[in-house]
Formats: structure tokens, C-alpha cells, sequence
């Protein structure tokens, strides 16, 4: 068997374990990565651990922290109920304010995720309490940080800008950006 069918097999695996028990997935898959490395591709842990996003990891679990601090001391909460007194009572206008907080969050430098995870709890308290679809509240919480994380003065963004333009740079990019289909062959 190949080593790329058995890397799809374990992670399968793993997915399977992970919402059937209580585990972590990212620490399974983590046990898994060194299991399917060391003994199908032949790889140390120096090789491993190359293939390992480390600068992605750090800067999760930085945003996850602050605003993991951010949720504990109040914070999220009190802009959560000063949006809300925005709207004065309009209850239709909830799920733009969510729309927009989810935005600012991810704007300001928190990746999509940690956005969508620290709003979409308060979001959802506020779905119920005011009669509001979940789903609405859901897809606008969810939109609000994708739509953000487009923008140019996104922190994600001008990372993905800055790889992209370094990318540029390369003789293979600069070659395979000018190559163009001829008409006949479409």
C-alpha cells in the first residue's frame, strides 16, 4: 500500500476516533502524524516536525489566549451588550451587530476561527433569548468573519499578502503566472 493511502487511512482514523470518543483531535492527529512519519515515510523528528506550521501554531494559540483572557475579564461581553444598546431594541438588527463584532474581531487581528468561537456562544444565547433562528445567527456570526478576513487591513490577509508577494519573486511563480492557454486548446 502507498504511503499517501495510508496517511488518508489514519487520518480517517483518526477523525473517526475523535467523534466517536472523547479525545482531542489535534492531539490524536498529532500522535498520528509521528506514527505515519517514523514508520511509512522513514522520516526522524527533524523531518517531522518540518512539516509542522510553527509560526501558524504560534500565532493561534497567541490569539486564542488574548481573547480567552478577553472572555474571562468581561471584556467580550460588555462590547457584545454595548452593540446591542446600539440597536435600541430591534431585535432585527441583532444579527447585524453580530455580523459586525465578529468582523471587528477578526479585522483587528484574531483568525477566523478564534473569532467565530468567542462570538458565536453569546451570539447564540442572544438567538434564543430574543426569539432569533439559530441558523441566522450562526451564518451571520460566520459571514461576519470571513468577510473581514478578505480584507486587505486584515491581519490574515497581509500575512497571506506578504508570503504571496514573496511568492512573486520566484522564478517558477514568475513562470507559471505568464503562461496562458491558447483559445483553440479551451
Amino acid at each position: 500500500m502507498s504511503p499517501e493511502l495510508i496517511s488518508i487511512l489514519v487520518l480517517v482514523v483518526v477523525f473517526v476516533i475523535a467523534t466517536t470518543r472523547s479525545v482531542n483531535m489535534g492531539a490524536l492527529a498529532f500522535a498520528a502524524a509521528f506514527g505515519v512519519g517514523g514508520l511509512v515515510a522513514d522520516l526522524d523528528a527533524d523531518g517531522i516536525f518540518a512539516g509542522f506550521p510553527g509560526d501558524l501554531f504560534v500565532v493561534l494559540v497567541g490569539v486564542t489566549y488574548l481573547f480567552a483572557i478577553a472572555r474571562a475579564n468581561g471584556t467580550t461581553d460588555w462590547l457584545v451588550h454595548a452593540a446591542v444598546r446600539l440597536v435600541r431594541g430591534r431585535v432585527a438588527l441583532i444579527p447585524w451587530v453580530m455580523f459586525a463584532l465578529t468582523g471587528a474581531l477578526t479585522a483587528i487581528g484574531a483568525v477566523s476561527p478564534a473569532a467565530v468561537a468567542i462570538v458565536a456562544p453569546i451570539a447564540l444565547s442572544f438567538a434564543a433569548r430574543y426569539g432569533i433562528s439559530p441558523l441566522l445567527m450562526g451564518a451571520m456570526v460566520v459571514h461576519g468573519a470571513q468577510n473581514r478576513a478578505a480584507s486587505p487591513r486584515s491581519a490574515s490577509t497581509a500575512r497571506s499578502s506578504t508570503a504571496s508577494s514573496n511568492a512573486r519573486n520566484s522564478r517558477a511563480t514568475r513562470w507559471s503566472c505568464s503562461w496562458r492557454p491558447s483559445p483553440r486548446t479551451w
